[in-house]
């Protein structure tokens, strides 16, 4: 019984989809053939003409002249297929007893040998219409001591339509019902496959297998290619995610445990200086352990703005206001930062303009942009501002070293340092700028860095502004 359900077509979206494309199609076809026959031409009894009339008596006499010269020697089929080629026609009796027909030539049998039978017994020869050509009788001719019935005339070729249509009825049924399951059965296998590819990928990618994709049906043109293509874009932001929560785990668990470390060891010397009441050493060891507190703090809320940025879970404040209102304070104190520096910090800020903005949001990522450029550089830190258009360009360029060329594409990720930087002292914790990359992200604008021909790094910002 089990298998019995198994077997059920309605249990599968294939079985489905063949049956509805499969009965669709051969109504269809019945529908097709009976609109054909009804539509098709009947057979017509017309009158003949004097040069049809004369046209059958002189096939008459030439049958007869056949019939003597052939003294018996020739069968009735070979004598009918000489007298036909003479008058190039094709030539055929019907014996009125027995309603059998013999007849040889272009024609081996008559596809419908009705209207020739229903002329037994006419007084009057007739012009007989049919689709498969026009004919003439019948005349009585008397071969070998038996009568026959005489039909002459013109066929007409009626194409591969017409002889498959005067086929078995059965044989026809066959070809029908097969030539529209094969095609039925590939139009529902090019709908069920790449499903069963989406079922196939969806399974392995919850198994663990977060690199599964769909394969080629994320190829096709239609719906279900654009359902494909979007399993692989959600299977790629899944497995950047997980990957990238990983990531950020491991990064989180090394980059604690260097403080924790230094306030242990501060801990360790307070408490050994404690007997000696060495207050100088008491205090460099609290001023230490304060200080790795302040950086574990800062790393901490760093990490949550940066887990909430990529989680949307940040609650936007967004509203209109000016670059001139967002920038100056922010400007100022990278400026003083700058010259506590013995650096220059270079503002030229062409036209001001206003922008939908979450302030403390995008100032931040503007800001973590901005103090990397005046760590980095060596003297001089240039802010450009350019209005173009529906967007404004901004550019913050230092005259550092740069980065490796194959290490732009990563600076935006959380905890990136490049190798020439990994101290602490001067390579921070690697979240400054994805920070900024995704604050810039959530105002719909764009963000990327270069290094510049004379040295130096140097970061494009590009916001939408209201016009």
């Amino acid at each position: 019984m089990k298998r019995m359900l198994y077997l059920n077509p309605f249990r599968s979206l294939y079985g489905r989809i063949f049956l509805w494309f499969w009965c669709t199609t051969i109504a269809m076809i019945v529908g097709a053939v009976w609109i054909m026959q009804s539509i098709a031409p009947s057979v017509e009894y017309l009158p003949m003409d004097d040069k049809q009339h004369f046209m059958l008596e002189n096939t008459e006499r030439a049958l007869q002249r056949q019939v003597t010269r052939s003294r018996g020697e020739d069968t009735l089929k070979d004598i009918l297929e000489r007298t036909g080629q003479r008058g190039k026609l094709m030539v055929f009796l019907l014996e009125p007893q027995t309603k059998e027909f013999t007849l040889r030539g272009p024609m081996p049998h008559l596809p419908n040998e009705k209207p020739f039978l229903d002329l037994i017994g006419s007084a009057n020869p007739l012009r007989i219409v049919t689709p498969f050509g026009d004919m003439f009788g019948p005349v009585t001719t008397r071969i070998s001591g038996t009568d026959y019935l005489l039909f002459a005339g013109r066929p007409r070729p009626m194409g591969f339509s017409g002889e498959l249509r005067h086929r078995p009825p059965l044989l026809l049924i066959f070809l029908v019902l097969l030539i529209s399951a094969t095609l039925c059965s590939l139009i529902a296998w090019s709908l069920v496959k790449p499903i069963k590819q989406l079922q196939v990928a969806s399974k392995r990618m919850a198994g663990g297998a977060l690199s599964s994709r769909v394969g080629s049906a994320s190829h096709r043109g239609d719906e279900i290619g654009r359902l494909g293509r979007d399993f692989n874009h959600m299977a790629e932001q899944i497995e950047t995610l997980l990957n990238g929560q990983k990531r950020l785990l491991a990064d989180i668990s090394h980059e604690l445990r260097s403080p924790l470390t230094r306030m242990q060891l501060a801990i360790g010397i307070a408490q050994q200086q404690e007997s000696s009441y060495d207050t100088k050493s008491n205090e460099q060891a609290l001023a230490r352990i304060e200080k790795e507190a302040h950086q574990m703090e800062s790393m901490v809320a760093q990490v949550l703005m940066l887990s909430r940025l990529d989680n949307n879970a940040r609650v936007s404040q967004k509203q209109a206001m000016s670059f001139d209102t967002l920038l100056t304070g922010l400007l100022a104190d990278c400026e003083f930062e700058a010259n506590s520096q013995g650096k220059t910090l270079v503002v030229d800020i062409e036209a001001d303009a206003t922008i939908n903005a979450d302030e403390d949001l995008l100032s931040s990522g503007i800001e973590n942009v901005l103090r990397n450029a005046v760590k980095y550089a060596q003297r001089n830190v240039t802010f450009t501002l350019k209005v173009k258009e529906a967007d404004v360009n901004i550019a913050i360029c230092d005259d550092g070293k740069g980065i490796p060329e194959s290490d732009l594409e990563n600076i935006f990720q959380p905890f990136y340092r490049v190798s020439s930087a990994r101290e602490r002292d001067s390579g921070g914790i690697g979240l400054g700028l994805a920070i900024a990359s995704r604050a810039i992200t959530a105002h719909k604008g764009k963000i990327s860095a270069h290094n510049q021909v004379k040295g130096g790094l140097c970061v494009h910002i590009c916001l939408p502004i209201i016009v």
